[in-house]
């Protein structure tokens, strides 16, 4: 059985590579794009440059994408166009238009992808682009099925709650026949217990009300589980006074014992407000009895006395590795010694939770054989073997009209008539 062969659209700094790792599937990608150079350098170092393609996404034909014939498609679109604190312009926004002509290029190919997977925030599944993704698919011979899901239910605590496509090209089908509706769990996940699966209020979609719903099925493990003990200068990320000062009253605090975080994006470090939390590491202290001393003290003009108050909180940023844990990166992840702190953590804000997304590729691959081998990844990286690098395009030719007839067969002997594209599944 071939290696499925993966295409990753908006690849980042390799968060669907490194999901597929982690599902086991046995897989290599074809191309990684992004026109991000920043996050690209991210992805060269972790896994070599081979792979990424920095180029819009619309310069690429047709032509290439069915001569390609990729198995997969991941894809994580800007979500600007579709945020709760953007202008919600969902396919008018320019933005967009990358991921439109994706859509458009798939009624086109005659080698349409088995599996798709597509993220994004929440509110995409009430924008016009969704109703034109699913519209797609519906006609291109797919089957689908949506969900909202937050990194909480696997007990991580972090609040990330975003939206998930799999898709499958017929004649293909998943292990739970699809709903329909837009799921918040994962059907038969060997990490969400069946006790939160079947017993709590599906209907819900809020994170708070997710975890209070289900405190009895999962064990959601301490921050202090992700905090990052090899990180000698912890003072380097200490909340500056300026910013106590004036801002603390605003931050998201939790503390090592606590059991949640906020949701980190690229404004993190450099906003206050809701760009993620900050680690109050005395946890000796009460946060909003001191708050509420040194607000008095403001309040009557004494500043050195508010931050006297406030200093012994010790409040510090997350650092890079430590958001990387809380979303599911490996330890073997890294950044290159040319990232700033900046950088790393606005690419870490624009990626996704590596825990979760592994999660969803175990169960589109689970109907009609694994799409991973047990402990065998083939997936690009910089120890890949030379002769796994030069594979002549006569053998590439030879392996599309080996599965050509391969899938014509399966049409046939499904149902008599030969269609021009579906095939096995396919996902994000």
């Amino acid at each position: 059985m071939e290696p499925l062969r993966m295409l990753e659209f908006y690849s980042g700094i390799g968060g669907m590579h490194f999901a597929a790792t982690l599902a086991k599937w046995d897989f290599e990608i074809v191309k990684a794009f992004d026109i991000n150079n920043v996050a690209n350098d991210v992805y060269k170092h972790n896994f070599g440059s081979k792979t990424v393609g920095q180029r819009q996404i619309e310069a690429l034909t047709l032509e290439y994408y069915d001569r390609v014939a990729a198995d997969v498609w991941t894809m994580s679109p800007p979500c600007q166009p579709y945020t709760r604190v953007g202008l919600q312009q969902g396919s008018q926004d320019a933005r967009s238009r990358s991921f439109l002509y994706l859509l458009d290029v798939l009624k086109k190919m005659v080698h349409r992808p088995r599996y798709m997977l597509v993220e994004n925030v929440k509110g995409f599944e009430e924008s016009d682009s969704r109703d034109m993704l699913v519209e797609t698919l519906k006609e291109c011979g797919y089957i689908f099925q949506e969900f909202l899901l937050t990194p909480l239910q696997l007990g991580i605590p972090n609040s990330r709650m975003r939206y998930y496509l799999l898709a499958k090209r017929e004649p293909s089908s998943f292990a739970y026949p699809p709903t329909g509706t837009i799921l918040g769990f994962i059907p038969g996940s060997e990490k969400m217990s069946n006790e939160f699966i079947d017993n709590r209020n599906r209907s819900l979609t809020n994170e708070d009300q997710l975890i209070n719903a289900s405190t009895s099925a999962v064990n959601v493990a301490q921050v202090s589980e992700y905090l990052d003990p090899s990180e000698e200068n912890l003072d380097a990320y200490l909340v500056s006074d300026k910013v106590l000062f004036k801002h603390g009253h605003a931050f998201d605090i939790v503390k090592p014992s606590t059991k949640r975080s906020c949701c980190f994006t690229k404004g993190y470090y450099h906003y206050v407000e809701a760009t993620g939390s900050v680690l109050q590491m005395n946890e000796d202290l009460d946060t909003d009895d001191t708050f509420g001393k040194a607000t008095a003290k403001k309040e009557q003009g004494d500043e050195e006395g508010a931050l006297e108050l406030l200093r012994p909180l010790r409040l510090r940023y997350f650092t890079p590795r430590e958001v990387a844990n809380l979303m599911g990166f490996p330890s073997t992840f890294s950044f290159p010694e040319t990232s700033t702190l900046k950088q790393k953590y606005r690419t870490l804000g624009n990626s996704i939770n590596v825990r979760l997304v592994a999660e969803l590729m175990k169960y589109l691959g689970k109907v009609h054989g694994s799409l991973a081998r047990a402990g065998k990844v083939k997936s690009q990286t910089p120890k890949v073997a030379k002769q796994e690098k030069k594979k002549s395009l006569t053998g590439r030719a030879k392996k599309r009209q080996v599965y050509n007839r391969r899938f014509v067969n399966v049409t046939t002997a499904i149902g008599g008539k030969r269609r021009m594209n579906p095939a096995p599944t396919q996902g994000p």
